[in-house]
């Protein structure tokens, strides 16, 4: 009997959804489990989806050059020769390294008001 290795764990890492186009359907599967943690139909008003992943990932949809994709706040290009009913493969995410925080700027100071 031959074991089989396990994949390596990875982080998590969220992958956000929006479209520009009503009516585009989405996928979301990962690769190391098969598992199937997105997948429903957005329009241009809805809420960006935001799906939670593991490991290396894949994108379908009905019109992915409509979809614009953010791995951890981080814009992922489609690429242009990719159109209609295809799928994008989603980089590894366990080679890749968190997305660097954002540094809040500090508040403005409000200005003294002089006494007449």
């Amino acid at each position: 009997m031959v074991a089989v290795p396990a994949p390596p764990a990875s982080r998590p890492h969220q992958i956000t959804l929006t479209s520009v186009k009503a009516g585009t359907r989405y996928q979301v599967i990962e690769q190391n489990t098969g598992e199937t943690p997105g997948l429903g139909m957005l329009s241009p008003r809805d809420k960006p989806v935001v799906i939670n992943v593991k490991g290396p990932s894949e994108l379908r949809s009905s019109a992915v050059e409509h979809l614009r994709v953010q791995i951890d706040g981080i814009p992922f290009p489609i690429p242009s020769t990719v159109t209609g009913a295809m799928f994008v493969a989603l980089p590894d995410t366990f080679t890749s390294p968190p997305a660097p925080k954002a540094v809040a700027a500090p508040a403005p100071v409000p200005k003294a008001k002089k006494a007449r």
